[in-house]
């Protein structure tokens, strides 16, 4: 532990290395000495641009910087570390003589961690600091704990996803080998449908994998900016409603959709009928068998356009509403005996985002739930006719 007048520094693991940026030489050294006697390393730089040059090889673990400087000042200097998605988590601290509450409320605006006026006493600057870097630790700590939980569920959910329908698929093509001649023909025909549905499962689950990484890396993003166009909403939801038929009558569910007859769209369908599909599935899923009953409705309320999927199914316990649309999170799973890896409702929500639209679920338990996704739609976007317009 170190000691500097009042302030105590409790160990940390590793060297923690400190940028100090400032244009007057006394302080510069003077602040340096301080904190390497404090135990930090420290790097120098006289300005915004010559500290962003250091960055480039030498990253810090915290900031401090002075606001008036030549070349690139304080606040330009922030904006610049702060559009770097690597270097956004850095804490970062303004240490001025600029006292003016006008400036102080300015480096809180921009979001800096801390601002310190000139001239300070020691024991503040240190203990602004460690505080700073204690934040960055628990966060980091909190980080990895949830990494380790996501892990975790990971091989849980994927070992189960993956062994399971490659079990019966392998089971199926070895007896088909092995007892082909031996075999009835509707038997084999069972045993093809059971390969079927493996391979299936399977082929869902690349597909999901496939687009949260084609979220995460910005590419459906991009695609929606560039592809979407008006989308007449009827034939969307008559698509997914023809899509899950047959597994709505193997459930003696009963599928009906109400749209608003000029219900339209700017979007990329294919993404509001992936959607739609994975709600509707989910109410088919959990709905009552033999009696159950699924609507899907489309129509305007003031400036957006709504999109909900009602179902008089088994409900969600209200402590259990939030989790529903977190990642690898299946609700009841174990109880439910559900497949799936607890990706559809994330995707869901993610690719409802990138339409800027939301999405909320309402519930109660044993009287079903009801899924409603908002879209913001323009005054004058209607179907014209029978096709599409923009008014």
């Amino acid at each position: 532990m170190t000691k500097i007048g009042a302030y105590e520094r409790t160990d940390m693991s590793g060297t923690v290395r400190l940028l100090l940026v400032d244009d007057d030489p006394s302080l510069l050294s003077g602040v340096a000495d301080l904190l390497e006697i404090s135990g930090y390393e420290v790097v120098t730089a006289r300005n915004g641009r010559e500290a962003l040059q250091t960055m480039q090889f030498m990253l810090p673990d915290l900031v401090i910087s002075d606001i008036m400087m030549p070349e690139m000042n304080g606040y330009e200097f922030f904006e610049a570390v702060r559009s770097n998605p690597e270097w956004i988590a850095i804490p970062f601290v303004f240490l001025t003589a600029r006292s003016q509450p006008v400036d102080i409320r300015k480096g809180q605006y921009m979001g800096a961690d801390a601002y310190l006026v000139k001239p300070f006493e020691p024991d503040d600057l240190l203990t602004t600091i460690e505080g700073r870097l204690n934040r960055i630790k628990a966060i980091h700590s909190a980080a990895g704990a949830d990494v380790e939980r996501m892990k975790q569920q990971l091989i849980t959910i994927f070992s189960h996803e993956l062994r399971t329908p490659l079990t019966y698929i392998y089971g199926y093509i070895n007896l088909l080998i092995d007892q082909y001649d031996e075999l009835e023909r509707e038997l084999v025909f069972d045993m093809l449908g059971g390969i079927q549905q493996g391979a299936d499962r399977l082929l869902k689950l690349v597909e999901d994998l496939m687009l949260m990484v084609r979220i995460n890396s910005g590419v459906v993003e991009m695609e929606i900016m560039m592809q979407q166009g008006l989308s007449p909403l009827g034939d969307t939801i008559k698509e997914v409603v023809s899509k899950y038929q047959s597994l709505a009558s193997q459930r003696g569910v009963d599928l009906i959709s109400r749209i608003d007859a000029q219900a339209a769209q700017f979007c990329v369908s294919f993404y509001v009928i992936d959607v739609l599909s994975r709600l509707v599935e989910n109410a088919i899923k959990f709905c009552k068998q033999d009696g159950g009953k699924v609507v899907i409705s489309a129509y305007y309320e003031a400036d957006e356009l709504v999109l909900s999927v009602d179902d008089n199914g088994i409900g969600i316990q209200p402590t259990q509403l939030e989790q529903v649309f977190e990642l690898f999170r299946q609700v009841d799973r174990d109880i439910m005996e559900q497949q799936g890896t607890g990706l559809g409702l994330p995707l869901t929500v993610s690719l409802i985002r990138l339409h800027n639209g939301s999405i909320n679920v309402k519930s109660q338990s044993g009287a079903g739930s009801t899924f409603t996704v908002r879209l913001p739609v323009d005054s004058g976007q209607r179907l014209v006719n029978g096709g599409c317009s923009r008014l």
